[in-house]
């Protein structure tokens, strides 16, 4: 007879029948005291908060790394902190509750709040300044010209104003802060209803972005024309209003590489275009989120190169110039 240790037998839903999803994540990561979060990756070397953690509305915690489109369940964040199989994460996790004398350790408490409920929770509000010549030359420098930024209705602000509510009937506190030199809001408007996404280029405390525009908002929706030969679909605001403006070809963005788009928004770009062009960073990432985004909607993938420290084609326009920009784009659409 052959007497060795045998796998553990414990069950996702044996360990979340007696433990919630919060309890485990508060032990697991006791700094985080609300949900959602942006913090500094667990997974990897991460200076900037730039990964994720949220309810989803079904009351399940899930994870996306910004930086690096990676997404998942909280049993897959935990398998992949520890580098351990699914069967090793659970048996880690039971032992976190029980020591040697059974006696339970009792996790603090995580506040949460589902996407749903936090939309309806916190509001964005910004303070208006006029333009000046430093900005327009920040974005003269990435190959957006003036009018350009009046047609995306984008405003460089002063202050940034967020209001949260403890529940829906709570008045709420409203907190403001100063924007930096080069802050701008971004507004969508989608179903009369408007969104706003705030960008501060340099900032390095975890502020470059902050924004109340979900996943269904596509950028520039309402400015392109009803129907047309063509539509490139970039992969930030700023690199669509590049390729728009230095081109003359109506552009797109998705709220992130990662995102997926609905199938009315596909069948209606399908409808109202002859072709459909995805085009986003040229990193590992970029290429591999085109690809999927291609692979289920049959647009045409059009990977922008790495060229230096370039990987997007608002970064080419402003390492390499006008002329290198277009013809690299130009290069990439006949290919």
């Amino acid at each position: 007879m052959v007497i060795g240790k045998t796998a553990s037998s414990i069950s996702k839903t044996e360990i979340l029948q007696h433990y919630s999803e919060t309890e485990v994540l508060s032990i697991v990561f006791p700094w985080i005291k609300s949900l959602p979060c942006l913090v500094c990756s667990p997974l990897r070397q991460d200076n900037k908060p730039s990964f994720s953690i949220y309810v989803t509305n079904g009351g399940h915690i899930r994870f996306k790394d910004h930086a690096t489109g990676k997404n998942g369940t909280l049993l897959d964040l935990l398998c992949q902190y520890w580098n351990c199989t699914i069967s090793q994460a659970l048996e880690r996790i039971s032992k976190f509750f029980v020591d040697k004398d059974n006696i339970v350790i009792k996790p603090k408490q995580i506040k949460t709040f589902t996407r749903k409920e936090y939309n309806h929770l916190t509001s964005l509000q910004v303070a208006v300044r006029p333009w000046r010549d430093y900005d327009y030359a920040y974005w003269s420098s990435y190959g957006v010209e003036k009018k350009w930024l009046h047609y995306a209705e984008i405003y460089p602000i002063s202050f940034k104003i967020v209001t949260k509510k403890l529940s829906l009937k709570d008045k709420g506190k409203r907190y403001i802060f100063p924007a930096d030199k080069y802050a701008y809001c971004f507004v969508e408007r989608k179903e009369g209803k408007l969104s706003l996404k705030i960008y501060q280029p340099f900032n390095t405390r975890g502020y470059k972005w902050c924004s109340k525009m979900d996943s269904s908002v596509i950028g520039l929706w309402t400015k392109i024309p009803k129907t047309g030969d063509r539509v490139v679909i970039c992969s930030s605001l700023k690199d669509a209003l590049c390729v728009s403006c230095q081109l003359h070809i109506p552009t797109l963005c998705l709220q992130g590489e990662g995102y997926n788009m609905s199938e009315t928004a596909i069948n209606e770009l399908k409808r109202r275009f002859n072709k459909v062009y995805v085009s986003y960073d040229g990193d590992k990432s970029g290429v591999d989120d085109a690809k999927k985004l291609c692979e289920k909607t049959k647009f045409i993938n059009i990977p922008c190169p790495i060229i230096g420290k370039a990987k997007d084609w608002s970064d080419i326009f402003h390492y390499f110039g006008k002329s290198r920009m277009i013809y690299e784009f130009n290069k990439a659409i006949s290919s």
